[in-house]
């Protein structure tokens, strides 16, 4: 009964603020639908991830995308994958990191635009609600969001990584685990490195300081090289960690002819 009250009183809450301040579209300013900040017409415009490698999730270049669900259009493995086995074991991203997702990201990261946070956590958990509806889909036990340094914590004033994996958490009742992993050292920005660099510049970087849950997925924002992910990973195979699954909002196309060679083979 109590339980019942409660979300009750929420509804209410969530209707009056509707009311005093309706849903707008943060892209074009139209109204927005189903009580988030995009309207139809951008949210079916987003660039879906398309096709795309089975385990890394890197989209193939040159076969079409954007017409077909996230989560279902996993086409074989890319070459980077059929040479060497990444140390996580799949990776779903919501959608290719092209128009207006950077700019969409950006907002997060950089100017605080702190009420994107729920939308771009829906639109990530409306992914990977449909990839919970299809074969292969393995729940992790807890959500680790990639860990801020503390020092860029504290000139960003919080971990956009986290408070997407709240989002989250809160639609597929997954808990975030933040606390079994911890960021030792401060690396200079991924994105301004090319991708030698940003293997290298994230070494050693993160240790594992509790003990680690069976299954875990991590959650990051972009996806580019997989570089921080899979340093991330690494270390918590190490730790006993079984099954690591990436979550992403978005992945970066791949650049050359590696996607479509991989195409060819079928994922095992």
């Amino acid at each position: 009964m109590q339980q019942r009250v409660g979300q009750c009183l929420r509804s209410l809450a969530v209707q009056s603020m509707d009311l005093l301040y309706p849903p707008t579209c943060v892209l074009c300013g139209a109204p927005g639908e189903a009580g988030r900040d995009l309207c139809a017409g951008c949210h079916a415009d987003l660039p879906l991830i398309g096709p795309h490698c089975a385990r890394c999730a890197q989209p193939f270049t040159g076969l079409g995308h954007g017409s077909g669900k996230a989560a279902s259009d996993a086409k074989g493995l890319c070459g980077r994958c059929q040479r060497q086995r990444p140390p996580f074991d799949r990776c779903i991203a919501a959608f290719r990191y092209e128009d207006p997702l950077p700019a969409l990201v950006g907002g997060i990261k950089f100017q605080s635009k702190l009420n994107l946070i729920r939308l771009l956590g829906d639109l990530l958990a409306d992914a990977l609600a449909d990839a919970r509806r299809r074969p292969g889909w393995q729940p992790p036990d807890a959500i680790l969001p990639v860990p801020l340094h503390p020092q860029r914590l504290r000139v960003r004033g919080y971990n956009q990584a986290l408070e997407l994996a709240l989002v989250v958490s809160r639609r597929l009742a997954i808990p975030v685990n933040h606390h079994c992993c911890q960021r030792k050292r401060a690396t200079q920005a991924q994105a301004e490195l090319d991708t030698p660099r940003r293997y290298h510049n994230i070494r050693g970087a993160f240790e594992v300081t509790s003990a680690v849950p069976r299954r875990i997925a991590i959650l990051d924002d972009v996806v580019t090289t997989s570089a921080t992910v899979s340093e991330l990973a690494q270390g918590l195979k190490q730790a006993g960690c079984e099954r690591i699954d990436i979550w992403s909002l978005a992945r970066t196309p791949s650049t050359g002819s590696s996607g479509r060679k991989g195409f060819l083979q079928r994922a095992s």
